[in-house]
C-alpha cells in the first residue's frame, strides 16, 4: 500500500513538473544579458516573410545584417534603450540560409566598451530555388570580368565593379558598359578603377 502512495505521489509531482515548465514563459538565453535581452535568439523564416520579435537594449545599440544576398533582409528597429519590439525582413529573392542580425552597443555611457556583441540567427526556409539560379547566373558573370579582354594597366572592370555600389546597381557585371563608363566619366570623377578600395 505504502509504494502504490508513493509512486502515486511521485506520480503527481512529476505531472505539476511538467505542467509547469511547458506552460511558464521565459526569454530566450542571451550572450550578454547585462547588455542585450531577446525574446528569441535562434529563428526560422521564410524567405520573403517578416517576423516580430520583443528584444530589450540596456545602452543604444546598433545593428548589421551578416552575409545575405537580398537587399530587402534587414530590419526594423529603434537603435534606442529600452524594450520595443523589432520587425526582421527576410528578401524574397534571399539565398543564403544562416542570416545573423548582430548587435554592438552604440552608447557614450559604456565608454569603450563598444565590442560588446550579440546576435539572433536566422534560418532562412523555403529559398526561391530561381533566386539561387540568378545568383550563380551573376557570379559566373562577375568572374568574367577578370579576364575581360578591355582590362589594362589603368582599368580593371572587376576593381571598377566592386568598387562602386551605383555602378554595380546601374550596370551589373556588364564589362562593356563599365569600361564605357570609366571612359566617359569614370575618369573625370576620379574614380578608382585599377585597384581594390
Amino acid at each position: 500500500m505504502k509504494n502504490i502512495i508513493r509512486r502515486t505521489i511521485g506520480l503527481f509531482m512529476l505531472t505539476v513538473v511538467l505542467v509547469f515548465s511547458f506552460s511558464a514563459k521565459a526569454d530566450a538565453y542571451s550572450e550578454r544579458l547585462d547588455y542585450f535581452d531577446f525574446e528569441q535568439t535562434v529563428v526560422k523564416m521564410d524567405a520573403g516573410s517578416t517576423l516580430d520579435l520583443r528584444i530589450i537594449s540596456y545602452y543604444d545599440y546598433t545593428y548589421y545584417v551578416g552575409p545575405h544576398t537580398s537587399s530587402a533582409t534587414y530590419m526594423e528597429c529603434s537603435f534606442k534603450s529600452g524594450t520595443e519590439t523589432v520587425r526582421l525582413h527576410i528578401g524574397p529573392d534571399e539565398t543564403v540560409k544562416n542570416i545573423f542580425f548582430h548587435f554592438y552597443l552604440d552608447d557614450k555611457r559604456v565608454g569603450d566598451n563598444l565590442d560588446v556583441h550579440d546576435c539572433i540567427e536566422v534560418y532562412v526556409q523555403n529559398i526561391d530555388p530561381e533566386a539561387v539560379a540568378k545568383l550563380d547566373q551573376n557570379k559566373a558573370a562577375v568572374e568574367k570580368l577578370r579576364t575581360f579582354s578591355g582590362n589594362t594597366a589603368e582599368f580593371n572592370a572587376l576593381c571598377y565593379y566592386y568598387n562602386y555600389k551605383d555602378l554595380r546597381d546601374a550596370f551589373g557585371p556588364n564589362a562593356e558598359a563599365l569600361l564605357d563608363h570609366w571612359n566617359t566619366y569614370g575618369k573625370n570623377e576620379n574614380r578608382v578603377s585599377n585597384m581594390l578600395r
